[in-house]
């Protein structure tokens, strides 16, 4: 324990002060670069950094294969490998716990008082959705596109910090719209969107009924305000290169005002189930109808009845007449809100802040913003240019060690999630069915669970001190602090050191375990060792301060000892959790 504490003082004190100060990568003032062809192929270098903009961080085979194909061919591979997706993958493996691990899931609603404290057993909950989760992605090639996916996911926020808890249907077929369309067309996912009842029930439209004065019935503003806020054109008019414009006042011009809310909520009432799961109460779905016979995967349908068909003005003066179809109505809004200038520079920034660094330059969201207003063949919002744009510019593909902006703190999910592709796991039954509740306890971070619809942190976070006082920002900060600071190292010693990463309850066949096959030739020699670490856990840019805190940690332990320590120590440094 006393060793432990000396650590996680020496190399986590300068953590927050290294993303903020550092101008260089390493400690001797030295550009990345000066590792590159030090041990390995320099290409490998760039492709174990870019796979973790990419992807979740990559192991020597993903890293290889990286290096031999070049980056933008390896992109184009990418996107033409056949998604994954959730939705089957949760359905398989619940109906794989009803025949064989019953235990696992809620017990049946019983009569009486205690019926409300019972779940819905007809369908998966949030913990059968973790299983598919990471059954998928670690029986999957597309690393691209599940890193799309879990960035969309961080914009059009639904949560299990709710009933849909206990929907797995719902939250893994609402998933599936952005490992659909991660490579798609941004209007696709707007719609997509806005037609699932996930997202209907979470902000609150689902069943949203036009005004009634006379029983006081208002139409619900939720998803009118969130899409127009957070999902589309932000809160202030943008210049194409995301910067604010201002007025004569000196003052940011806003998109929307209260007034525009209003009118856009009535477009987004009459909309409720369309469709019934196999039962012996309801055939077709209604307009009032219960959340238990629903069918959560099935889009949204209309209701005309329910349906508020006046005139409808909305933003810049645009106008939906009075008698227009209810579909036709939102499309025409989607339309309009996909149209607008703000997207291209709004989604733009988000995504390279998610992906590439907190604070991308100017001239960065503009080329992002370009290429979604324009493909290069006149598609507007077409996310393969998008993220070519965001992947192959300069300022993610150049190390620059003057640059103070360069860099971003790795989000604690993407940490995790690269400990079990870099450094590997194992399981005696071949599943991998992690339940992520000790991830996002010591992470604050995990799929779906986000505790609002603003996501786990705000882009434009600033934590107190020299990133505020430079006006930078530093999103994940926001959930970085002395409570997730030190369980993090707790976890990661949890994985590293004591080698598990997650269990089942009553089932410890079920075990993901640690596995270090890999480095254990690696391990006879302690440089040989870190060179492998530095290049999977740090492309190259471990300082010469830590690597020698960590050589002389390591001298004199047993081989495997050698790699728990090791790993361990790299993973809570500054040097691994901030992306350069």
């Amino acid at each position: 324990m006393k060793i432990f504490f000396i650590w996680l003082i020496i190399l986590l004190s300068p953590l927050i002060s290294s993303a903020q100060n550092s101008n260089n990568i390493n400690g001797n003032n030295e550009p990345l670069k000066y590792f590159y062809g030090k041990h390995y192929n320099p290409g490998y270098y760039e492709a174990s950094r870019f796979l973790l903009q990419a992807g979740f961080g990559g192991n020597m085979q993903m890293i290889k294969k990286v290096a031999d194909m070049g980056i933008e061919p390896w992109i184009d591979w990418q996107m033409n490998i056949p998604p994954k997706y959730l939705l089957p993958q949760t359905d398989s493996i619940f109906k794989e716990i009803k025949t064989d691990y019953p235990w696992l899931l809620p017990k049946k609603a019983k009569k009486g008082k205690n019926k409300k404290k019972n779940k819905n057993p007809l369908r998966p909950n949030s913990l059968v959705v973790s299983f598919a989760w990471w059954e998928n992605y670690m029986h999957s090639e597309d690393v691209l596109r599940q890193r799309i996916a879990f960035a969309l996911s961080e914009i059009f926020v639904i949560s299990n910090q709710s009933k849909l808890k206990n929907f797995g249907y719902a939250t893994s077929s609402f998933y599936d719209i952005f490992l659909r369309n991660a490579f798609g067309n941004f209007r696709d996912i707007l719609e997509e969107v806005t037609f699932h009842p996930a997202m209907g029930y979470y902000l609150t439209y689902l069943k949203n009924r036009k005004a009634d004065p006379t029983r006081n019935i208002h139409p619900d503003e939720n998803y009118a305000r969130e899409l127009m806020q957070l999902f589309t054109i932000g809160l202030y008019q943008l210049n194409q290169d995301g910067t604010v414009k201002t007025g004569n006042n000196g003052l940011p011009i806003p998109t929307y005002d209260n007034n525009d809310i209003t009118e856009f909520s009535k477009v987004f009432t009459g909309l409720s189930f369309g469709g019934v799961i196999d039962n012996d109460v309801i055939k077709k779905p209604r307009f009032n109808m219960g959340y238990r016979y629903a069918d959560w995967t099935v889009p949204m349908k209309m209701y005309p009845k329910f349906h508020d068909t006046g005139v409808k003005h909305l933003l810049n003066g645009y106008t939906i007449p009075a008698g227009v179809w209810g579909i036709r109505d939102i499309e025409r809004t989607l339309d309009l809100l996909f149209n607008h200038p703000n997207v291209g520079p709004f989604i733009a920034k988000k995504l390279i802040q998610f992906l590439v660094k907190s604070n991308p330059s100017p001239g960065y969201v503009a080329a992002v913003a370009s290429a979604f207003n324009n493909n290069g063949h006149g598609v507007r919002g077409d996310m393969k240019a998008v993220i070519k744009a965001i992947l192959l510019n300069p300022e993610a593909r150049n190390y620059n060690p003057s640059d103070t902006t360069a860099g971003k703190l790795l989000e604690p999910f993407v940490r995790y999630v690269h400990f079990n592709t870099a450094i590997g796991v194992s399981s005696p039954s071949g599943k991998y069915w992690n339940s992520g509740r000790l991830a996002y306890k010591a992470l604050q971070q995990y799929p779906l669970e986000s505790p609002t619809v603003f996501n786990f942190f705000l882009p434009e976070f600033q934590p107190i001190g020299p990133i505020s006082d430079a006006g930078l920002v530093a999103p994940e900060f926001q959930i970085t602090n002395s409570r997730s600071s030190i369980s993090y190292v707790n976890l990661i010693n949890r994985m590293a050191v004591k080698g598990i990463v997650a269990g089942v309850p009553k089932l410890p066949e079920m075990k993901i375990l640690t596995d270090y096959d890999q480095l254990k030739k690696d391990a006879l020699d302690n440089d040989t060792l870190l060179n492998k670490l530095d290049l999977l856990l740090t492309y190259g840019s471990l300082s010469n301060e830590s690597r020698e805190i960590i050589k002389n940690a390591i001298s004199g332990l047993k081989p495997e000892d050698k790699i728990r320590m090791a790993v361990y120590l790299i993973m809570i440094s500054p040097d691994y959790v901030i992306l350069k």
